[in-house]
């Protein structure tokens, strides 16, 4: 004691710790506040009829999405404790048929200028300046111009931009519209639509489960027997952010954009690269790769063959890759295999000189983390191929065993087709991710899979992937 009333300092100490219980107590008292939005109706998805083992009578089930929550936190409620609008604008919806007349842009000469804003939904209307923002879009539009809408903040470019589509989809252009905005964004643009306009709009945002879920019940029209109409879709307009489109989205790619392609060359690269070049790449890559690779010879031979152009800069036609549909063993317990001589010598291959991964790749985590897996890289690749080239190919024709070797009874050629799909789409052993993509035979046949399955699949794809 006599030593800590010596320290000058012991009083200030003594004082910042009791400071820190304080808080500490005080942090573990305070609850999390509870979002109200979680208990209001964002749309109703899907609607179910059973009967009640008491009383007889008929039970009606909506599925809710509510607002804020995303849609795997969808869940199933009685139909006096869903919003009667929202179950309306559900109806609507479902009794809405697919129109599939498509009508071309209007020529320059019908353009003409808006003198006054029509009323909008809600009775909302553009104030002039913004009336002059959406003239010169429509403007532009009619003369097939690009151009970009650009004004200081808080005076309404989404609300131009959102009416000028409903302008054009007064026009007769049938949708479906896409916009990409920043993720803090979206909620607002969702918002606006619905303020605005009478546009069917989606979010196509979130986790595998969610996405799975939106293009179950919100994506595609279906006929008498619940089967997907393709290019008939549901929604008129889209919202998704850039990194969705760049992670990849086959969804969206099956839809003609009329802007697609410009929107996929404008993707973040330091300079504007041609398939050419994004071809350099992928051949650079996976030569480290293979510099690194230790495994079975043949699939160095392969993946060798499949990367070395030829003279005319062309890829080589492959042949005798005999054992190329056996499975290879994976792992680092797996098998050792003998060193065979290689027909090759990658350190001399005068076309990857140019195109050295050395030089390419700068940043020396991406290359630890390539190093590391490249094992994965190429098995995947040739797996790929293998998929493509021997057995998919331009057309499927496959013999059909008899029913004691079929995995089920309803199991037929479309079902393995949709399985190779499958696998050439989700990878190996993503069987509930294949059994709930609705491009596929298996959601209409068995139903949708348990989404704590599609989740853990998903989870353990991300754990291999680093």
């Amino acid at each position: 004691e006599q030593q800590l009333e010596k320290d000058k300092r012991i009083q200030q100490k003594i004082k910042r710790f009791k400071m820190k219980q304080a808080q500490r107590a005080l942090f573990f008292m305070e609850e999390e506040p509870f979002n109200p939005d979680y208990v209001e109706v964002d749309r109703v998805l899907e609607v179910s009829y059973c009967e009640d083992k008491d009383t007889r009578e008929e039970v009606v089930y909506y599925l809710v999405k509510w607002c804020s929550l995303p849609y795997e936190d969808s869940t199933w409620e009685l139909k006096d404790d869903v919003d009667q609008s929202k179950i309306e604008e559900f109806e609507q919806l479902q009794a809405a048929k697919p129109d599939s007349r498509r009508v071309e842009r209007p020529p320059a000469n019908l353009w003409k200028k808006r003198e006054q804003s029509r009323q909008y939904r809600n009775g909302n209307s553009l104030r002039d300046y913004q009336l002059e923002g959406v003239n010169w879009l429509l403007f532009n539009w009619y003369n097939r111009r690009n151009c970009i809408l650009a004004d200081e903040m808080g005076l309404g470019k989404t609300i131009q931009s959102i009416t000028f589509l409903e302008e054009i989809h007064r026009v007769g252009i049938q949708a479906p519209f896409l916009i990409i905005a920043p993720l803090s964004t979206i909620t607002n643009w969702e918002r606006e639509f619905r303020t605005w306009t009478h546009l069917n709009v989606i979010v196509y945002h979130g986790s595998m489960v969610s996405r799975q879920m939106l293009q179950q019940y919100e994506m595609y029209f279906r006929d008498a027997q619940g089967r997907i109409i393709r290019g008939a879709y549901r929604f008129q307009a889209v919202i998704t952010t850039f990194e969705m489109i760049l992670g990849g989205c086959p969804e969206l790619n099956a839809i003609e954009w009329g802007r697609w392609k410009d929107i996929l060359n404008h993707g973040r690269f330091k300079k504007q690269l041609t398939e050419w070049d994004v071809e350099s790449i992928c051949r650079a890559l996976l030569a480290y790769c293979l510099v690194h690779y230790r495994g079975d010879d043949k699939i160095k031979s392969f993946m060798w063959d499949l990367i070395a152009p030829t003279e005319d800069g062309r890829t080589k036609e492959l042949q005798n890759h005999l054992g190329l549909s056996a499975p290879v063993p994976r792992g680092r317990k797996g098998k050792k295999m003998k060193t065979q001589s290689s027909s090759f010598d990658i350190h001399k291959a005068e076309w990857l000189r140019k195109h050295n991964p050395e030089h390419m790749l700068q940043d020396d985590g991406y290359k630890k983390h390539l190093k590391h897996h490249c094992n994965k890289v190429l098995l995947r690749v040739r797996m790929l191929y293998y998929l493509k080239q021997e057995v998919i190919g331009s057309q499927l024709d496959f013999y059909l065993p008899d029913n004691s070797e079929l995995p089920a009874l309803w199991w037929d050629a479309i079902s393995d087709k949709c399985l190779l799909l499958g696998v050439f789409k989700h990878g190996y052993e993503k069987y509930n991710t294949i059994r709930g993509d609705p491009t596929l035979c298996f959601l209409e046949r068995v139903g949708k899979p348990d989404e704590k399955a599609i989740a853990a699949e998903q989870r353990n794809n991300d754990f291999m992937d680093g």
